[in-house]
């Protein structure tokens, strides 16, 4: 029988660890730089681009200072993710749903963003517009949002604003349960249609909680915005 030296049988595993090491290698590469690998809240990516749509619960009115507004610490938090966070807060003060799809919309899909945030309807509700013209700027910016980018959307409903100290102090004719109901319900419908996570304030019950309303009594406090922060990082996180 012929005699296999020691040599031999050890210079076998030796290569074939060379091997390993130089296909695993190449994997890992590979999966790096895949961009269609999923980000895991573990993982970073060099650059996200944010945007928010709404009013001037966007630009952060009722919060002192203003950056400690909802849209802000979604951005900070965000960091966590990517360390070049760029936001572009396209909000407006007084603005209703129509001025979100005909003027912030457009610009909102220029700069191709990763998530966006939209906070739209209290000012619909509070001024008088229709359930069923609000239901169709909505659907036209969810539509065309979907269309024009691969964007995280992300929707919150209205909390109950009747409760809100201004409505308790001046009651409105247009601020009713019945219209915060109706309001949600084209919300759900919407969001639906277009598989876009809810934010549900009204469950939350954000606007019963005496701490976390401004001095107005009409806009979020700090505690407010902090609250909507971490609601909607949780859709956000978890889509």
């Amino acid at each position: 029988m012929k005699r296999v030296s020691w040599r031999g049988l050890k210079s076998v595993p030796r290569s074939l660890s060379i091997i390993c090491f130089i296909v695993c290698s190449v994997i890992l590469v590979d999966c790096r730089n895949n961009p269609s690998s999923p980000i895991t809240p573990g993982s970073m990516q060099e650059r996200l681009v944010y945007v928010a749509l709404g009013a001037s619960d966007a630009v952060g009115l009722g919060a002192f200072p203003l950056e400690n507004g909802y849209v802000y610490k979604i951005r900070d938090s965000l960091k966590a993710y990517a360390p070049n966070v760029e936001l572009h807060n396209l909000g407006v003060i007084c603005k209703l749903s129509e001025y979100l799809e005909s003027t912030e919309l457009p610009t909102a899909i220029a700069h191709q963003p990763d998530v966006v945030t939209i906070w739209t309807g209290p000012n619909d509700l509070t001024v008088g517009v229709d359930v069923a013209t609000f239901e169709t700027h909505l659907g036209n910016i969810f539509a065309r949002l979907r269309q024009q980018t691969s964007a995280l959307i992300v929707m919150a409903n209205i909390p109950d604003m009747t409760v809100l100290p201004r409505f308790q102090l001046l009651p409105d004719a247009d601020v009713t349960l019945e219209r915060v109901h109706a309001y949600n319900a084209a919300i759900v419908r919407q969001t639906a249609a277009y598989n876009i996570p809810l934010v549900d304030l009204y469950a939350a019950r954000c606007s019963e909680k005496k701490e976390y309303i401004g001095l107005d009594g009409f806009h979020p406090s700090n505690a407010g915005y902090a609250k909507m922060a971490e609601l909607y990082l949780e859709q956000i996180v978890t889509h």
